[in-house]
Parts: C-alpha cells; structure tokens; sequence
C-alpha cells in the first residue's frame, strides 16, 4: 500500500499551516509552493479538498494567504489519510454491497481486519501537534 501524493503533500502543507497557526498569519499560495516543491495548479487541487474539508480556509487581499482554520491536535494522520484515500480497510472482503462469497469460510478475514483496525487506531492517534512536537524533540527524525 502506497499513499498517493497528495496525502503526503496534503499533510506536509498542513504541519507547514499549523505552525504559523497561533500567528494569526495567512500563508501565501506561493509561499506554500515553494516550500513544498510543488506546482501552484497541484497545491491548488490539494487546497481545494482541505478547504472543503474545514482545514484550511483563506483570507484575500494584500495579506490574505492560508490559515489552518482547526486546531492542529485535532487533525490527525487518519483524517488526511481518508481525505485524500476514501476509507482505510486493507481488503475489502466485508463491505456491504460487496461481501465476498467466502466470508463464511474466509480464515484470514479477521486478521486483515484487525490489522486495518490496529492502523487506523495509531493513524487516529497521530496528530499535526505530535508531528511538530516530535520533531522539536527528535530533530533527526523528520516527517
């Protein structure tokens, strides 16, 4: 399993929002860009599903830009993760409209899904704050 890159960026874009969070600072798009080695139209793409999301909001006029518009230990990796993923379920064997035929018979259904369960669990207990808090601490270890 593979995160895709705006997951990655999403998140990134988002410590770099919450650490200006208590400033009451806008962050400019370009600001952001250059940052995050990414294309505006990309962070763009990426903004608009934070926005829609209530993360992020912007403020226009000479000194508007982004604002984190959540307190930052109330996102955690597992939002950001199914923002931009959809639902974290390591199989999908037990969906509703999709059950698979072998569920009843299935020994591995239980371990797949103690495992989604088991990572959802520490992605939920991940949030910007402890990513920034760590980093202060373990400078060498850099999310």
């Amino acid at each position: 399993m593979k995160l895709s890159t705006k997951s990655r960026y999403g998140l990134r874009i988002l410590l770099q929002l919450a650490e200006t969070s208590g400033s009451g600072n806008t962050i400019k798009g370009k600001e952001l860009v250059a940052e995050q080695g990414i294309t505006e139209p990309y962070m763009e793409q990426i903004m608009i599903k934070l926005k829609e999301a209530g993360y992020v909001r912007t403020e226009r006029g000479c000194n508007g830009g982004y604002l984190l518009d959540v307190s930052p230990d109330r996102i955690t990796i597992l939002d950001i993760i199914e923002l931009f993923e959809g639902p974290v379920e390591f199989v999908n064997c037990n969906e509703k409209d999709k059950q698979c035929e072998r569920m009843p018979i299935c020994r591995t259904s239980k371990t797949w899904k103690t495992l989604s369960d088991v990572f959802k669990r520490e992605a939920s207990a991940i949030t910007l704050t402890g990513i920034i808090e760590m980093n202060k601490t373990n400078p060498e270890y850099v999310i």
